[in-house]
């Protein structure tokens, strides 16, 4: 799978940040909570660690489907090379991954499945997860006898291209496509979030569409139009 195709509808989201300002409010008062202290700020996202979450064979299948997803070419870094790994474990590891923001508990009617129809067993997030990829290794060791970490380029993309196009099933859960559409998402996600989330290391993925970051100010490059200004991404805050 080519980058271009994995980042193609990206380009919507950062033209949107060139949209004419219709107003703006002056604020009287800053919420304290929004000034710069540690509570507020997310736990710090160790790079190249082994993980919280995805340790071991997990974590070496989702290595090798970010990297085949986006992978290192003449445009810049590859998913895992850019921190996305790391990304989505740090956010495995806490509420969104605990799917905290769902209905978790169990139906209110015995028969509420032949109304509701099929339901995913998994509880959250990070189990879903989870199985999801030991669900990929499992079907790469039945097709080929090795770990999908271990097999080659093209028998990855066939597996990933079966899995997006809903012909393998999942068992217990139903069409694979649902958990592509979610692992290309996070690896975007990864990609292109403020490196404050543990992905877009070094801000690879803002250089790559030229995305400025966190800028405050512009009043000095104001009578510059239409010229490209080479300016350094900004994150939200500095790491390290």
């Amino acid at each position: 799978m080519k980058r271009r195709d994995a980042l193609r509808s990206m380009g919507a989201l950062f033209a949107a940040a060139g949209l004419a300002k219709v107003g703006a409010v002056e604020l009287k008062s800053v919420p304290p909570e929004t000034g710069l202290n540690r509570e507020m700020l997310p736990s710090p996202v160790m790079s190249g660690g082994q993980g919280n979450v995805f340790k071991g064979q997990a974590r070496a299948t989702l290595t090798a489907v970010f990297d085949r997803l986006i992978p290192h070419d003449e445009l810049g870094a590859s998913a895992s090379e850019a921190g996305c790994v790391d990304y989505l474990d740090a956010q495995m590891n806490g509420p969104y991954g605990e799917s905290k923001d769902l209905y978790l508990d169990q139906p209110l009617r015995a028969d509420e499945s032949q109304l509701m129809g099929l339901t995913i067993s998994l509880r959250t997030r990070r189990d879903y997860t989870l199985a999801g990829l030991d669900f990929i290794d499992r079907h790469a060791r039945k097709l080929h006898g090795r770990a999908f970490a271990e097999l080659g380029g093209e028998q990855m993309d066939a597996i990933l291209r079966q899995l997006d196009e809903g012909r393998l099933d999942w068992e217990g859960v139903g069409s694979g496509s649902r958990l592509f559409e979610f692992l290309l998402l996070s690896v975007r996600e990864g990609y292109f979030a403020d490196p404050l989330y543990g992905g877009n290391r070094g801000m690879v993925g803002w250089k790559l569409v030229g995305f400025p970051g966190a800028r405050y100010d512009y009043r000095q490059y104001i009578d510059r139009r239409g010229q490209n200004l080479g300016l350094e991404p900004i994150s939200l805050i500095p790491v390290s």
